[in-house]
């Protein structure tokens, strides 16, 4: 069995654990941007709260490099009606950043 084909075998359980990395990202990076709101501007909790949104959009950026990687090799995004890729409807603001970023 080669690289490839163990990939596309398995692209649901790699594509599964990359969602989850990608809705913790932002879910952290929303909670970053609430807070920066409440900081004074110039405020050493802002840098830190500014920090971490661009700490968060670059992993978010990296993540999304990562699907696209998989769907070019796997095509996983024009199999979403199989039954094994259910769950990516838990994903739903992930998928949305995915698509943004695909046009």
């Amino acid at each position: 069995m080669t690289e490839k084909e163990l990939l596309l075998r398995h692209s649901h359980v790699v594509l599964k654990e990359i969602l989850k990395e990608l809705n913790t990202a932002i879910n952290k990076f929303d909670k970053f941007s609430n807070t920066s709101y409440d900081a004074e501007v110039g405020t050493s909790q802002y840098w830190s709260t500014v920090a971490s949104m661009e700490q968060m959009q670059k992993e978010i950026d990296g993540l999304i490099k990562k699907l696209h990687a998989l769907d070019a090799i796997t095509s996983w995004s024009s199999k979403l009606h199989q039954d094994r890729y259910k769950f990516v409807n838990k994903y739903k603001e992930a998928l949305k950043r995915y698509e943004v970023e695909d046009k």
